[in-house]
Formats: C-alpha cells, structure tokens, sequence
C-alpha cells in the first residue's frame, strides 16, 4: 500500500484483514467439531470483546508514564 492511500483504501484493507481471522477461526473450529453456525458466533463474540477491550485501553492513552517503575 503507497503512503498515499486514501481512508477508503486503509478500512478495505481492515476489513480483509478481519474478514480473513473471522474464516481462519470459524475454519479451525469446524476442523475439532464445532458446528459452522456455533463457530460463526463463537468468533465474532470474541472479535467483539477484543475490540471492545482494546478500545477501553486506548482511552487511558499514553501507558508510558506507568512504565516508569
């Protein structure tokens, strides 16, 4: 991707990259038995709680300042 790339470039290259781990992990749960549709919801809830907890992180902003121990 050039430094020039447009918003809508970078959110398409997001969604590629989140619609690729949502297959992966769907895929390696069908693979040990869990059901398609079971592995579908399994994996969108823990992408969910991932992004929810990454942006609770995000707003205590610059964690430097506690690297100072």
């Amino acid at each position: 991707m050039s430094q020039t790339a447009t918003a809508t470039e970078k959110e398409t290259v997001m969604d590629t990259a989140l619609l690729d781990e949502v297959v992966h992990w769907v895929k390696t749960l069908t693979s040990v038995g869990v059901s398609p549709d079971c592995a579908a919801t399994l994996t969108t809830e823990i992408l969910l709680a991932t992004s929810e907890s990454a942006e609770e992180f995000s707003e205590y902003g610059d964690m430097e300042e506690f690297d100072e121990e």
